[in-house]
């Protein structure tokens, strides 16, 4: 993005991984970067794959509403029923993939933090199978009370990635998705002629432990939970570099990385 207000910038800032790289290399060195970098460049793709699997289920709906449902209607699906079999089980194939992908974004950024701050360094390194985003997020906390204030901002951000009634919606659908059932998206038409969207693409109701996660617009809850966990991402990035530049490097580099840009 390339925007020439500062103000603007700071509105919308984007996350430097080149800097990020020659930060964690300078403060850590190129052994512990080696250890960052595959977390650090999974947090690019899992957005980009969100995306697509997000245009692709509703681009199709999309195109099968135009081409087909706004003569026939619902009733037209029974044209050809196999045709919209297969429709809908790539849409929910698509569905499915978003969902776990942006679900796997929280412990992504869990391998990014613990990596890149070497809190694998740290007495007492969490395994493997514990590095996840709750692990995390208290070694993180631990570090700012024991004396690295620089992090205050960066546990906050990170702690709201997994906060929230739409993360815990989300969390509660790629675990039952997972483990037990998948939760089907279907297809609602309005004969009312009340509701603003005549079609909408709506996820079944489903039971996590022990509470009723009601219908919700899959739209409308990709797109929120999508934009909310991005900008978060994108923040915890810059976070991420504004920490670095704040820790002694363990030998000098070229002019301190530009006087650390």
């Amino acid at each position: 993005m390339d925007v020439d207000s500062e103000t603007e910038e700071k509105k919308n800032p984007t996350w430097d991984i080149g800097l990020t790289r020659e930060l964690v290399t300078a403060v850590f060195g190129a052994a512990q970067w080696k250890k960052a970098h595959p977390s650090v460049r999974s947090m690019t793709d899992r957005p980009d794959f969100c995306r697509y699997h997000y245009h692709e289920a509703l681009d199709m709906m999309s195109e099968y509403i135009e081409s087909k449902l706004k003569e026939t209607g619902l009733w037209g699906v029974y044209e050809d029923y196999d045709e919209f079999s297969y429709l809908m089980l790539k849409i929910r194939a698509n569905i499915t993939a978003f969902v776990q992908s942006l679900h796997a974004v929280a412990d992504t950024c869990s391998h990014m933090l613990y990596y890149s701050l070497a809190l694998d360094k740290l007495p007492k390194p969490l395994k493997e199978r514990d590095i996840y985003a709750k692990e995390v997020l208290k070694r993180l906390e631990q570090q700012r009370d024991a004396g690295h204030p620089e992090y205050d901002k960066l546990c906050r951000l990170f702690r709201e990635i997994t906060t929230g009634d739409d993360y815990k919606y989300l969390n509660a659908l790629t675990n039952t998705s997972k483990h037990r059932s998948i939760v089907r998206s279907e297809l609602n038409e309005d004969v009312t002629g009340r509701r603003e969207d005549k079609w909408i693409l709506s996820l079944e109701s489903f039971w996590y432990a022990g509470e009723l996660f009601k219908k919700t617009n899959a739209r409308e809850f990709m797109r929120k939970e999508h934009d909310r966990t991005q900008h978060l991402t994108v923040n915890i990035g810059v976070e991420l570099n504004d920490a670095l530049k704040k820790l002694r490097p363990l030998k000098p580099t070229t002019q301190a990385i530009e006087e650390i840009r």
